[in-house]
C-alpha cells in the first residue's frame, strides 16, 4: 500500500474536484461521469514523479477524460517549464472531455495535443525524459508504444504503465525487467511513505526454489517469481538505467 504525505495541495483545483464528483465535463459543457481513470493516490504519484523529475519534454499516450494529464500538467506549471506531448486519435469518442478539462484548468499554455497515434509523433521529438502509456493495454501494442519511446528516452528517464492487473501488462513488464535496463522506481517522497511487508511464507518458498541448479530450465518464469511476490502497483514506474546495447543474440526468458 503506498502512502504519500505532502503538507500542501498538489493537484489542480479542477482534478481534486473532479475526484470528488465523480464527473469531468465534456467540450458541450455537459458533466459526464468519470470511470476508467486513475486514482487520486496515482495521479498523486505522477504528480510527485513529474515535479521531482523536472523534465523538459514529456509524453502521455491516451488523453480520454484527462484526469492523468491535469495531474502531470499541474506538475510542469509548478516546475515553471516543461512541454507535454498528449497523443490520443479517439478524443472525440470521449466529447473531448481531456482536453476541455485542460482548457478549464488553465493548462493549455504547458502541452502539445496531438490527435494522432504515437508512433506519428514520437519520431519527431527529440528526447524525452518522463512518459506514461495508458492505452490499448494490447501486449504488441504497449510494447510497440514503449519501444518507440524508449528510443527517445534519456538515460535516468522514467516510464510508468497503468492496469497492471492485466495479464498483456504484467508480461510486458517482465519483458522490460528481463531485457532492458531498466528498474522499478518511485519518487524519494513517495518512496519515503512506502511500508514494505515482509515476504510471505509463500513467497520465501518460491526464492528458495529460485536457487535450485538449472531450474529455469524445467519451470516457467511466472512459476519461478509469481506476479504477486513482485508486489507491483496498478501503476507502475519504470526508469531507465541506460540506453539500450545488448548484443543482437541476447533473449532472456520473460
Amino acid at each position: 500500500m503506498h502512502e504519500y504525505i505532502h503538507p500542501d495541495p498538489i493537484l489542480p483545483p479542477l482534478l481534486e474536484e473532479a475526484f470528488a464528483t465523480s464527473t469531468v465535463f465534456d467540450s458541450d459543457g455537459c458533466s459526464v461521469p468519470l470511470d476508467s481513470n486513475v486514482s487520486r493516490e496515482e495521479a498523486l504519484l505522477l504528480n510527485a514523479a513529474v515535479r521531482y523529475l523536472k523534465p523538459v519534454t514529456s509524453i502521455e499516450i491516451r488523453l480520454a477524460k484527462g484526469v492523468s494529464a491535469l495531474a502531470i500538467l499541474g506538475a510542469i506549471k509548478a516546475n515553471g517549464f516543461g512541454c507535454h506531448t498528449v497523443c490520443d486519435p479517439f478524443q472525440l469518442d470521449y466529447g473531448n472531455a481531456g482536453i476541455e478539462m485542460v482548457r478549464r484548468a488553465g493548462l493549455d499554455p504547458w502541452w502539445n495535443f496531438q490527435r494522432k497515434y504515437v508512433e506519428e509523433v514520437v519520431p519527431s521529438i527529440d528526447a524525452l525524459q518522463f512518459a506514461f502509456v495508458d492505452a490499448s493495454h494490447l501486449f504488441d501494442l504497449t510494447l510497440v508504444e514503449f519501444v518507440l519511446i524508449d528510443k527517445k528516452l534519456d538515460e535516468g528517464g522514467v516510464i510508468g504503465f497503468h492496469d497492471m492487473w492485466m495479464p498483456a501488462l504484467q508480461k510486458l513488464l517482465r519483458f522490460i525487467l528481463e531485457n532492458r535496463e531498466y528498474e522499478i522506481w518511485k519518487p524519494p517522497a513517495f518512496d519515503s511513505a512506502v511500508r514494505e511487508s515482509s515476504l510471505s511464507v509463500k513467497n520465501r518458498v518460491f526464492k528458495l526454489i529460485g536457487q535450485v541448479p538449472y531450474v529455469e530450465k524445467i519451470l516457467a518464469p511466472e512459476a519461478l517469481v509469481p506476479w504477486q511476490g513482485l508486489n507491483v502497483p496498478n501503476l507502475v514506474l519504470l526508469r531507465k538505467i541506460k540506453h539500450d546495447n545488448r548484443d543482437w543474440q541476447f533473449f532472456a526468458k520473460f
